[in-house]
């Protein structure tokens, strides 16, 4: 027997695999990782801020710093550029390059060069003046610092306000200001009216202490993350292991237990929150599927015994075609052992895929009836599909009921309704069918098709002076003598009625039915019972001769040629329509 007798324990490796699968990502795990996740981009978000915040505060700080530096340096500016010497404004410059925390001071022209390096402002101012109270240098240098429409170095002239940018594209990243020397009241004497700016004060600052400030600042920034967030959630993670980890991991070891057969696990309850009364929702669930297990069992082995003891053969599948299960019965009349007929499939049942597959395909839930013989048996098949309520496919059933003693009892019923019983020749009902169809077939294929009515003369008298036993020996020796002048494969005869016979003579034309019948004729003339002499008259009729179109036009034109035998003389031969 291929049968699953518990359904419950089959299931468990394939739900173990799944188990394990699922422990991968447990849902402690799954939790654990989402809070891990919102806390560090919580922490993420505002160390972020923070050290943004931070490094702007550097910076706006750097920025006060050297803009305070910058009005002192204004100031002394204007302080030596009242004392009308360009040695000491150029001696001044050329000291601003040590103040520390600067990188760089210039003074610079409006046009983006250098000044104080070569005469042009002293013929300037000399011409203005129009003496020569300024001495030229002996020496002139032309350093070219920003480009004369450098949009920074514009902006400070014509705005005449503190300008100031980053630079970061080079690999030292500074910091420049940029302030416009005005031309004052104090200082037109020398520079006259037309100019509002004689210059542009420099100020560049790297920018390296100031980035390795904000450096420091994220460094400590991360730091405290990471500390912050591994507190938080190793803190998480314990009380998610405590009260949602552990309570979820027994209640899935309890689902795994009941899966593998165990239905008397229950799970331990603990505690007054949600997840206890899960676990006691569980409890009264597991209790109620070990009572419905309980029933089923019994009413499985009830129906398993049912389906193990009865006569019919059982073959039941799965909704993937698999075979589960296959009663002793389906054994006996397939002749194979159950694991054979599990290892082939439910195709292979009676070698014969093709029928099996289309009375699966019509089977509904009624179920498909077909018949096979199979190894000397003629075995009916029923074939029904099994399906749940909405319609979904369960599998396949197949019933096999031996049908061979009934094929054989209808056979011989058949026999009986289609011979007589006194001579053993076909009865009228058996004529009338194979007349019509050897008519029906002549008729279409064009062949010849003969009918001979035979009647033994004086019959009447054989049952009057010897009785209707002698009778009835007479009908038997007759149908004896006329079946060993037909020919086996061609000709059918028949008891007509009482002491009339019919034989049908498939392609034979009329002239040879007339020899045929002839023969018969002599043969009865010669034959002798209890020593009684035993003659006939025979009818002859052709259905191409004839013309007729139906079988009782044919029989009646043999008939007719038998009146006219037995008005001759009787003991004789006449053909429909011959004048003989």
């Amino acid at each position: 027997m291929a049968a699953n007798p518990d359904p419950v324990p089959a299931q468990l490796p394939e739900f173990q695999a799944e188990a394990r699968a699922r422990h991968l990502l447990s849902i402690g795990t799954r939790l654990t990782l989402a809070i891990s996740l919102v806390i560090a981009l919580g922490f993420g978000g505002m160390v972020v801020f923070y050290t943004q915040q931070q490094e702007k505060n550097i910076l706006l700080q750097n920025e006060r710093a050297i803009n305070q530096v910058l009005g002192s340096i204004n100031q002394g500016l204007q302080s030596v550029m009242l004392t009308a010497s360009a040695d000491a404004v150029r001696l001044f410059a050329d000291n601003l390059k040590r103040v520390e925390e600067i990188d760089e001071i210039r003074i610079l022209r409006p046009n983006g060069l250098e000044a104080f390096r070569d005469n042009s402002t002293i013929r300037q101012v000399n011409d203005y003046r129009d003496t020569e109270d300024f001495k030229p240098r002996p020496r002139e240098e032309v350093n070219r610092i920003f480009a004369t429409d450098d949009e920074n170095l514009t902006h400070a002239i014509r705005s005449r306000q503190l300008t100031f940018f980053y630079d970061t594209q080079h690999d030292n990243p500074h910091l420049t200001f940029l302030l416009p020397i005005k031309n004052l009241a104090r200082c037109k004497r020398c520079h006259g009216r037309d100019q509002e700016v004689l210059g542009v004060l420099e100020v560049r600052s790297d920018l390296e202490s100031v980035r390795e400030q904000v450096r420091q600042t994220w460094r400590q920034s991360m730091l405290v993350l990471v500390i912050a967030v591994s507190a938080v959630i190793l803190i998480a993670a314990a009380v998610l292991r405590r009260f949602i980890v552990r309570p979820i991991r027994q209640v899935s070891h309890a689902m795994s237990r009941i899966a593998s057969g165990d239905l008397e696990h229950r799970i331990p309850l603990i505690g007054r929150d949600e997840l206890s009364r899960l676990a006691q929702s569980f409890n009264t669930l597991a209790q109620e599927l070990q009572q419905r297990h309980a029933g089923f069992k019994a009413e499985h082995n009830k129906l398993a015994t049912i389906l193990m003891g009865a006569d019919e053969g059982i073959v039941v599948t799965d909704g993937a075609g698999r075979i589960v299960l296959v009663n002793p019965a389906a054994e006996s009349l397939l002749g194979k052992p159950a694991p054979r007929i599990v290892a082939e499939g439910l195709l292979q049942l009676f070698d014969a895929p093709a029928r099996i597959e289309s009375a699966l395909q019509n089977a509904g839930f009624v179920g498909a009836k077909d018949i096979f013989v199979y190894r000397h048996r003629h075995l009916a098949v029923y074939a029904s599909t099994l399906r749940r309520q909405d319609g979904g496919m369960l599998g396949h059933a197949v019933l096999i009921r031996n049908m061979t003693e009934a094929k054989r009892l209808e056979q011989s019923l058949r026999e009986l309704s289609n011979t007589d019983a006194l001579t053993g020749l076909a009865n009228r009902r058996a004529l009338d069918e194979t007349l019509k169809q050897e008519c029906g077939l002549a008729l279409e294929q064009d062949r010849d098709l003969a009918v001979l009515m035979l009647d033994i003369d004086h019959f009447k008298n054989f049952n009057d002076k010897h009785g209707h036993a002698q009778g009835d020996r007479v009908l038997r020796q007759f149908a004896l003598a006329a079946l060993s002048c037909v020919r086996a494969d061609l000709d059918t005869l028949c008891r007509y009625g009482g002491e009339e016979f019919t034989l049908i003579c498939r392609d034979t034309p009329r002239e040879g039915a007339t020899l045929l019948a002839e023969r018969i004729r002599a043969c009865i003339e010669g034959m002798r019972v209890d020593g009684l002499r035993v003659t006939t008259s025979i009818g002859v009729a052709g259905l191409r001769e004839s013309g007729a179109t139906r079988p009782d036009e044919l029989i009646e034109q043999a008939d007719a040629a038998l009146y006219a035998a037995k008005h001759g003389g009787r003991n004789r031969v006449v053909a429909a329509g011959s004048g003989t």
